[in-house]
């Protein structure tokens, strides 16, 4: 079976793939190259850019060089740009639905929708509304429950899924459909459009899983997939309105979300599934609340959200499941 030039790229995008996976090869470039794509690069991330796209990209060729595939009587009437539409509908679907989790998920517990939720046990694992990770929690689950080893360096998130299971189950059935319409969407496209669309489609999928509507992910795939579904023949800068129009719009309602729910005085700390005492030695913090396995405090730092989640989570790992903890933004700055 010929492959085109597309699917050659394809093939070697999966071997590079698998060569970083069992090696490590170029982690450190990479993840400088990548960081501003995947929103803070990691082995995992790099590997699924590579391997989604490659795969895209093979099967798409695959399919238009096959004789035999090509005489099949659903493939005389495939409108790529149905299938992108679908594929952006049904990644925005999904994108809304790990929003309705991450509010279900504060609901549960009776805390702020303003907050980070960080499980400890068995591994560290954070989830917000602006940058979610209970879908990669099923990813995790089904990896962990079917024995499969994960180098150390790649973060699975399984740690979460005892708190939202089963709704983050529903990523099952969406991101396969969206590889598959994102796959069926090349078709009868130039090239260029294909590589551009292959590369939205997996920044698509993978800020599915990792990082959610508001993702740098997100931005990309999303903005890419609107920007070819919207382009018209002849070019026309005209054509970029709608998708810039967008992406501006979710952007600007990320950062609303953040500025909105920062808190510059102090963080409101709630502790659940709580197994000793906690020691809050070394914190400045006034317990508000004290209920059962439940312990809610109130803290006054100067340290940074990402400080405070990484010396809170050691202080109680095995002692708690988790904790919620309310962020700003202004933090960083």
């Amino acid at each position: 079976m010929k492959l085109d030039r597309v699917g050659i790229i394809g093939i070697l995008m999966i071997i590079f793939g698998f060569i970083i996976l069992t090696t490590g090869f170029l982690n450190e470039f990479l993840m400088t190259v990548l960081w501003p794509i995947l929103s803070g690069s990691s082995d995992g991330k790099t590997v699924l850019l590579l391997c989604i796209m490659g795969s895209i990209l093979l099967i798409n060729s695959l399919i238009v060089n096959s004789t035999r595939i090509q005489k099949k009587p659903f493939m005389k009437g495939l409108d790529g740009k149905k299938y992108l539409k679908w594929t952006i509908i049904i990644v925005l679907f999904t994108y809304a639905v790990g929003i309705i989790i991450e509010l279900w998920l504060r609901f549960r517990f009776g805390v702020s929708p303003f907050t980070t939720f960080i499980s400890v046990t068995p591994t560290e694992t954070s989830t917000s509304i602006t940058h979610t990770h209970v879908f990669k929690s099923v990813l995790g689950y089904t990896i962990s429950t079917l024995g499969i080893h994960v180098p150390s360096n790649i973060h699975t998130g399984s740690s979460l899924i005892q708190y939202v299971y089963p709704l983050p189950l529903i990523i099952i059935v969406t991101f396969p459909l969206v590889y598959i319409t994102g796959l069926l969407s090349l078709n009868g496209r130039r090239g260029v459009h294909k590589l551009i669309l292959a590369f939205a489609v997996t920044l698509a999928l993978i800020s599915m899983v990792d990082g959610g509507l508001f993702s740098q992910p997100a931005m990309i795939g999303l903005g890419g997939l609107l920007v070819i579904y919207f382009l018209k023949k002849p070019f026309s800068v005209k054509n970029l309105i709608k998708p810039a129009f967008i992406i501006v719009l979710i952007i600007l309602a990320g950062f609303a979300i953040e500025i909105a729910g920062s808190n510059t005085h102090y963080h409101d700390v709630t502790v659940i599934n709580q197994v000793e005492p906690l020691d809050l030695t070394g914190y400045n913090a006034t317990i508000t609340e004290s209920t059962g396995n439940k312990t809610v405090f109130r803290m006054y730092s100067n340290m940074t959200d990402k400080e405070i989640f990484s010396s809170l989570s050691n202080s109680f790992k095995d002692k708690s499941g988790g904790f919620f903890v309310s962020w700003n933004l202004f933090s960083y700055f």
